[in-house]
């Protein structure tokens, strides 16, 4: 899941974010960004550093991509929103999704889209996108990505129509409400969960 520490290795293990384990296996951690150092095993600093790995090497990455209007860029916007989905939810739940992948991605998809699209609708996008895209490299014949759709996801007479700009707003709404929902201290269960799966040791 997360990038682990080497022994007297420094290695980013988020951007801007430099450690390695000492001679005696003891962390060292540090935000360049802000001269501040971080304990690889407190929860608040796990969230900072989970943060700073997904919106700077995926989300901002995938915005920029969609930012420059390349009609040629949108499957690797798509594919970045897609590893988001089950990566998410398996923190969510506090479990890895070792043989469940399908269960994982439809129950990240219908908490992003409470009550708007069937099981099945669901499990065709993970067939066809997800499945597609990381097995074959490419998505399946149904479907069709294009910004101008005027939903970020639509299922159209037997057609998939993605809109990757769209998708992946939803997408960076979601994780800003993790992660806003993780510094709670009163959201003790979602915390536990993030905190068994999240290490870096």
């Amino acid at each position: 899941m997360a990038k682990r520490l080497r022994k007297n290795l420094p290695i980013y293990i988020a951007p801007d974010i430099l450690g390695f384990l000492d001679d005696e296996y003891n962390p060292y951690v540090i935000d360049e960004r802000n001269n501040v150092h971080l304990n690889p095993r407190d929860i608040d600093d796990k969230i900072i550093i989970y943060e700073r790995q997904v919106i700077d090497w995926f989300l901002k990455p995938a915005q920029n991509l969609i930012r420059y209007r390349n009609r040629n860029k949108g499957f690797i916007a798509l594919m970045i929103c897609l590893s988001y989905i089950e990566g998410v939810e398996q923190y969510r739940q506090g479990r890895h999704s070792n043989g469940q992948s399908r269960r994982f991605f439809i129950d990240s998809m219908n908490r992003i889209y409470p009550n708007r699209f069937t099981q099945q609708d669901l499990g065709d996008l993970y067939r066809e996108a997800r499945c597609g895209l990381f097995h074959n490299g490419m998505v399946q014949g149904r479907i069709i990505i294009n910004n101008s759709f005027p939903n970020s996801l639509n299922f159209n007479n037997g057609d998939v129509e993605i809109s990757p700009s769209k998708f992946l707003r939803d997408i960076w709404s979601d994780f800003q409400n993790y992660i806003q929902d993780l510094r709670n201290p009163n959201n003790t269960q979602l915390r536990n969960n993030f905190n068994s799966m999240f290490s870096n040791l």
